[in-house]
């Protein structure tokens, strides 16, 4: 069985981590820039904007899905893991997405380029949190230690809850499900691109719902 099809949670929680990380990562770099050199055009503006908005809405939606579905799971499971300090993580990055949105607000309203000091700062603090949150989650649900008490039926089930959790909390679809595509690797994005309905992948994102995250496209991977 392909890893497109096996259920695999591990390799799922690694995916969406490389897609926050790129995002913050780009969005703090392209946030300095235009900081210090302005905005080329109103719609790379645009698309910086959108693209916060979707990096945000997978993080706050992927936090959700662990909290409420993949962690109560892994606890019943008896796996060992520092859930009380995973959850402060996440409310500690929620309050920051706080300050996220309202920077956003500010900088793509009147305050303009002057609410990117606001925006860009928040950003460099969800990261500094982010990074060894996920450094714990990655080796507490590594692939060996999940695979020691839940089986590949259990995993496929929890694969579909989740992912279906999280998208039931990181809107707008038609900019979440490009983000989260184009944040991956040509490799990642297939098997990303597996799990979602075809008509999603082959007719939604490159037709339907183009215009609306073509903006985003400089920030995005090919």
């Amino acid at each position: 069985m392909s890893e497109m099809s096996e259920p695999n949670l591990a390799k799922d929680l690694v995916r969406i981590h490389k897609v926050v990380t790129r995002g913050l990562d780009v969005a703090i770099e392209r946030g300095q820039t235009f900081r210090r050199d302005g905005y080329p055009d109103a719609t790379t503006r645009e698309g910086y904007m959108r693209y916060i908005q979707s990096l945000a809405a997978v993080l706050e939606g992927h936090h959700l899905a662990e909290d409420e579905i993949a962690f109560p799971f892994f606890r019943e499971k008896r796996l060992a893991a520092p859930y009380d300090r995973l959850a402060a993580d996440h409310e500690q990055i929620q309050s920051i997405l706080g300050e996220v949105a309202e920077a956003l607000q500010g900088a793509a309203g009147e305050k303009g380029e002057l609410a990117l000091d606001d925006l860009v700062g928040a950003l460099e603090r969800v990261i500094a949190v982010w990074g060894p949150h996920i450094q714990k989650e990655e080796a507490h649900f590594a692939e060996e230690k999940l695979k020691a008490v839940v089986d590949l039926a259990e995993e496929g089930v929890m694969s579909g809850r989740i992912a279906k959790h999280s998208a039931e909390h990181s809107k707008p679809e038609y900019l979440v499900v490009p983000f989260v595509l184009y944040n991956l690797s040509p490799q990642d994005r297939a098997v990303m691109a597996g799990m979602l309905p075809p008509v999603v992948v082959e007719q939604l994102v490159p037709q339907v719902w183009k215009d609306q995250w073509a903006p985003m496209k400089p920030f995005l991977l090919e």
